[in-house]
């Protein structure tokens, strides 16, 4: 994802953080110097910001790892401030898996907030107090009854089980894009197909979201309401999403092919394959070796970044910069699972074979194009 760093590869799975993300510490520090924080205050709610999103990435685990045994991979996993997402390539075939797939992210959320109790609430007799004037001081904000003998830790501890189970609870809100919204559609897509189900989902959280509007104008909440505006905008393209999908698996790559592609050949300076590109009707190119066996590929978003680029080497040979090619399409695949490939990957070009033999290409301006024609 644009503007995203990797800071780690767990099961395989990118970690990727939106700078966007680092927004998040700033309102923190303007926060607590307006109010008159000391420096220790701000270093625990920092530091509970960093345990949040913690939980955060613990919960889209819970979604990528059960997609995963289910046969469903996931691209990555990023976060930014306003939550975190598991990016599968695919939504599982079977209604059933689909429902344990959304279901594992709150599932998680439950089990960090009881694996958090387990000392106050089993081992502490004090403990148990404080937990409970702890959850009292949320519902009764005004009074200050509830706080004594609070300490950092404990507003520490308490606020992880605390904000786990609301991550859990709003998460299974019957609203796309909420792992509610999703069970939900896995429940009706038992009976009526995914595609109808996925509407009525639809409405459902767009219902949902008109009335968070509601509450948030009646608060006088910017936020709230914004929140509802997001879930409302949401909700309508996971329908265009899956109408989308519904689309390309009606289709095969025969389809999209293109057969009549002109080779680059390793020895050839970039500048004349940009030129190519920028003046001519094929966007990416096919890399073939002085044996005119493949051996490499030039997407289009490669080709376009070099062009903008100002320290870009013309006279350099493209088969130092093109990409190695990772695997191949056959003519009959679904297109579906070869958009996953081209786009979701962004492999941006690759290859087709029958019986063994190179015939042709699939790249994203193909795929576009075809998207445009299909949706008139």
């Amino acid at each position: 994802m644009k503007g995203a760093l990797q800071i780690a590869r767990v099961f395989g799975i990118p970690v990727q953080v939106h700078w966007t993300f680092l927004l998040i510490f700033v309102w923190v520090l303007i926060k607590g110097l307006s109010e008159a924080w000391d420096w220790e205050a701000i270093g625990w709610m920092m530091a509970f910001v960093l345990a949040i999103f913690f939980c955060v990435v613990l919960h889209e685990f819970g979604h990528a790892l059960t997609a995963r045994r289910y046969g469903v991979q996931t691209r990555d996993i990023i976060l930014s401030p306003i939550g975190g997402v598991a990016r599968l390539d695919r939504l599982p075939d079977d209604p059933r898996h689909e429902f344990m797939v959304a279901l594992a992210g709150p599932m998680v959320n439950l089990f960090i907030s009881m694996l958090l109790a387990v000392q106050p609430v089993f081992i502490s007799a004090n403990g148990r107090s404080q937990l409970y004037n702890f959850f009292l001081s949320i519902f009764y904000p005004a009074s200050n009854a509830f706080n004594i003998g609070l300490s950092g830790w404990d507003y520490f501890v308490f606020g992880l089980i605390f904000l786990n189970i609301i991550l859990a609870l709003f998460n299974m809100m019957p609203a796309f894009p909420m792992d509610g919204g999703r069970v939900l559609r896995a429940l009706l897509s038992i009976r009526m197909g995914r595609l109808r189900a996925t509407r009525l989902a639809t409405y459902v959280g767009q219902a949902f979201a008109v009335a968070i509007v509601a509450l948030g104008l009646w608060q006088l909440s910017i936020i709230t309401a914004v929140v509802g505006i997001f879930v409302f905008v949401m909700a309508a393209n996971e329908y265009k999403m899956v109408r989308f999908d519904r689309l390309l698996s009606t289709h095969k790559v025969a389809d999209v092919v293109r057969r009549g592609f002109t080779p680059v050949y390793a020895w050839q300076p970039l500048g004349e394959v940009l030129d190519r590109m920028q003046h001519g009707a094929e966007r990416s190119f096919l890399v073939f070796d002085q044996w005119h066996n493949l051996c490499g590929a030039l997407s289009e978003r490669t080709l376009v970044n070099l062009a903008k680029a100002k320290t870009t080497d013309r006279g350099k040979a493209v088969g130092e910069i093109a990409a190695v090619v990772s695997g191949g399409l056959l003519l009959y695949d679904a297109l579906d699972e070869v958009y996953g490939k081209v786009y979701a990957r962004q492999a941006g070009v690759l290859p087709v074979y029958e019986k063994g033999q190179l015939v042709g290409m699939v790249d994203e301006d193909g795929l576009r194009t075809f998207l445009k024609l299909m949706d008139k």
